[in-house]
């Protein structure tokens, strides 16, 4: 029959359990089929080698009769042409369905992928590392803590697409940062690190521009970290510790000494706990920064009697503890160490102190290798690494006498 549209509605199925098929008498392999429920559907019927292939067009309702038509033509001239219609058809549903999935990745920014990094690195950084990518991330007002932060860095990039992340848009934000140029590299640092995981997921692989954050345009824009060299000399320990026993704030005053007798970081002398202290065998345990089972540092005279003093009237299980800190411990003791290096018309930060430990010790002769175990550094030889093994002991013995020396020359008596 030659179709048109008033033909098409009045055709029917012919069966209750089985669709019946319609054929044009115009257009080869050009037809109607309609179900049961009398649902009409244009389709087409042709041949491809030995195979024979029907393909559906679309709804009847839905489609005009010149274009369903004109589709069947072009169906026809691809079997003529040995083409399957069928699996050009299941290759361009892929392919579209590829470039959606293609499109919204496109979509995909800096926060949303980060995000998902830090949870699934946080298990495995240590605590500073982990604190770090949260604090670089700052900015804007904290309603929770009421308190407005100064936008960081790495705040940013977060509503940034990955795609928009080329070599030209890190120089920008590079220079942008270059008045804070420490922070700005320590962003940089961690952003790479996260960038280089990314393209390692199959979720965000291949979104990042090929000229990128590690083009060498990029990295001569990364401010060099250089060495800080504050440091106490022995001139100056007498008005130092003057001022530092003069702090209202037992507690720090006695964590700037302690860490300058000792050479402890920061965070984990900040961090000790009472249980970590042996006062019986005279020694701490700390939780190395390094060495994830932590090291025994020996417990000298004065170190012991100033804790001694901290413990009586000691309500925390942190030897530095901290009424209105998160952690139940100090954590910024910068202000007041700033007050006494600005009174005293010097440099030096908390850090400094434990670089100041490994040099005053030079003035004891204490083997270097010593002065690495007890500071927690890395032992560089094979020799200590591997057969060097010091007792407790041994090691209060030699750093006895550092501070034996360091109380000398600052004329302070047990």
């Amino acid at each position: 029959m030659n179709f048109t549209k008033p033909a098409i509605e009045k055709l029917e199925c012919q069966s209750d359990s089985k669709p019946s098929f319609y054929w044009d008498s115009s257009t080869s392999g050009f037809g109607v089929k309609i179900t049961p429920n009398n649902k009409k559907t244009y389709i087409f019927q042709g041949r491809v080698g030995s195979n024979t292939r029907r393909i559906t067009i679309g709804q009847v309702k839905d489609w005009r009769l010149s274009d369903a038509r004109e589709k069947a033509k072009e169906l026809a001239v691809l079997c003529s042409q040995g083409i399957d219609p069928v699996i050009e058809k299941a290759k361009r549903i892929e392919s579209d369905l590829k470039y959606g999935i293609e499109s919204k990745r496109k979509e995909i920014k800096f926060r949303d992928a980060w995000e998902l990094y830090v949870t699934a690195n946080k298990n495995r950084w240590r605590p500073r590392t982990y604190q770090d990518h949260i604090d670089l991330c700052r900015g804007g007002y904290d309603s929770e803590k009421n308190y407005t932060y100064k936008e960081q860095p790495i705040k940013q990039l977060l509503d940034i697409k990955l795609v928009d992340l080329t070599s030209d848009f890190f120089i920008d934000w590079l220079n942008k940062n270059s008045f804070r140029a420490t922070t700005a590299s320590k962003s940089y640092r961690l952003v790479r690190a996260f960038l280089n995981w990314c393209d390692e997921d199959t979720r965000f692989e291949n979104l990042l521009p090929s000229k990128s954050f590690n083009t060498k345009a990029v990295r001569r824009n990364v401010a060099p970290v250089n060495a800080k060299k504050d440091c106490l000399t022995k001139q100056q320990l007498p008005s130092w510790f003057n001022e530092i026993k003069n702090i209202s704030n037992t507690k720090i005053s006695t964590f700037f000494i302690c860490t300058l007798i000792t050479g402890s970081r920061k965070d984990e002398l900040l961090a000790l706990e009472w249980k970590d202290i042996d006062f019986e065998w005279k020694k701490i345990k700390l939780r190395d920064k390094v060495d994830n089972t932590g090291r025994e540092i020996p417990l000298t005279k004065y170190v012991e009697k100033l804790l001694l003093q901290l413990k009586v009237n000691s309500d925390s299980q942190y030897v530095f503890s901290s009424p209105t800190s998160k952690n139940g411990y100090i954590v910024n003791p910068y202000k007041t160490l700033n007050k006494v290096t600005e009174k005293l018309n010097i440099k030096l930060t908390p850090h400094g102190l434990r670089r100041s430990f490994e040099t005053l010790a030079g003035w004891t002769k204490v083997d270097k290798g010593v002065l690495a175990q007890i500071s927690g550094h890395k032992p560089s030889a094979l020799v200590e690494r591997h057969y060097t093994v010091r007792p407790i002991d041994m090691l209060k013995e030699e750093l006895q006498e550092y501070e034996n020396w360091l109380l000398k020359e600052a004329k302070i008596t047990l």
